[in-house]
Order: structure tokens, then sequence, then C-alpha cells
């Protein structure tokens, strides 16, 4: 696999701060921005594989959780309940 160099332009405030963690890190900022790029397409690809499977099994089964039922259950955890998700 071959290698391109991609230009990216950051404000001094997010400069320093990757510069800071390298430091504590032992890092170059190249590692980190490389590792941070790597990490949030892994995290948005996962994402979009779920979002996918999710509307896969809707159009399969037309099962869905309404607005009302899920605001009800999120609002017991909120207070501490521990129901298990409605159906």
């Amino acid at each position: 696999m071959g290698t391109t160099t991609l230009g990216v332009k950051l404000d001094e405030d997010t400069r320093e701060r990757l510069r800071k963690l390298g430091e504590s890190k032992d890092r170059a900022l190249h590692w980190l921005i490389k590792t941070a790029i790597a990490e949030h397409l892994e995290k948005e690809e996962r994402e979009r594989r779920e979002d996918d499977e999710c509307w896969e099994r809707y159009q399969l089964t037309g099962y869905f959780i309404g607005n009302a039922a899920a605001m009800d259950w999120l609002d017991g955890l909120a207070q501490g309940e521990k129901t298990p998700c409605p159906r």
C-alpha cells in the first residue's frame, strides 16, 4: 500500500494541544494525527455498518420502538430504574 502526503490546517490552539499530548506520550504529531484519523474512520465505518444492519432488520420485520415508549424507558434509566428495553 502506498502512502501520500496530506496537509491539514490547524489553529494554533489545536496544534499546541497536539504538541503537548505528543510530548506527554513521547509521540510525534504525525503519529497522533494518523492514529486519530484511523480511529475516527473505524468508528464511522462501524456505525455505518450498524445503521445498515438496523435498516435491513426493520425492512424485514417492520419492528420499531415508538418515541413515547423509548422516552419513557430512557427517563426511567435516568432516574435509576433498571428495566429492560421496551418490546
